[in-house]
């Protein structure tokens, strides 16, 4: 994300004092950046049968704004179940979810982020726990 702000900034420098089409030309740039660095991820929450658990899991996105460059934006969602579940975010810079169980059992919580379909794209981020009242924190991001 850094570097991605990065090539923005160097490419502001270099374009402003070119003149005539900056802004088609910045924003051509910039949004084909944008679109470079996003993918399809899906959370997948496996638990032990009947496991109460609750969760939050947020997608970032961006798009061009011709006064700030880039604008950034999120949304969360909060979920609660007690079977597996999975959740999509398409099209998105990024995603984040953590889950806890609600249970002072040895149950386990496990929760994966695959960059497209689960068990077809590729695994970026896992972690479970069997902990009492355990959580979990997963985070993916498109290197580029």
């Amino acid at each position: 994300m850094k570097r991605l702000l990065l090539i923005i900034s160097i490419v502001a420098l270099v374009l402003v004092p070119i003149g005539c089409n900056v802004q088609n030309m910045m924003q051509s740039t910039i949004e084909s950046m944008l679109a470079a660095n996003r993918a399809t991820y899906t959370l997948e929450v496996s638990v032990t049968e009947g496991l109460n658990f609750t969760g939050r899991y947020v997608v970032v996105n961006a798009t061009y704004d011709p006064a700030e460059y880039v604008a950034f934006n999120s949304d969360s969602y909060d979920v609660s179940e007690n079977v597996s579940e999975e959740y999509m975010a398409p099209d998105v810079l990024a995603v984040e979810g953590m889950f806890q169980k609600l249970s002072a059992g040895n149950e386990t919580l496990e929760v994966k982020i695959w960059r497209g379909a689960v068990g077809i794209g590729t695994l970026v981020d896992s972690a479970s726990t069997t902990n009492p009242y355990g959580a979990v924190l997963v985070t993916a991001i498109k290197e580029g």
